[in-house]
């Protein structure tokens, strides 16, 4: 609540990918957004272990150090 009411940007990142089916992948962010109040598009899918959404968080953390 924070973050939205200082109006900062953000990211959430959804941490043990690797748990999910793909299939589960998108109900699992929907959910993640409906829970949060937030846009899907804020939040990153990643596996340490498999190393998914490594390069999306890379960048956006790049990005915010510009």
């Amino acid at each position: 609540n924070w973050f939205i009411q200082s109006e900062m940007p953000f990211y959430v990142i959804a941490n043990k990918l690797d748990k999910l089916k793909k299939s589960q992948v998108s109900e699992a962010l929907k959910l993640i957004s409906d829970t949060l109040n937030i846009p899907i598009e804020i939040i990153i899918p990643f596996s340490a272990e498999k190393g998914a959404g490594k390069d999306e968080l890379v960048r956006v953390i790049q990005n915010s150090l510009e």
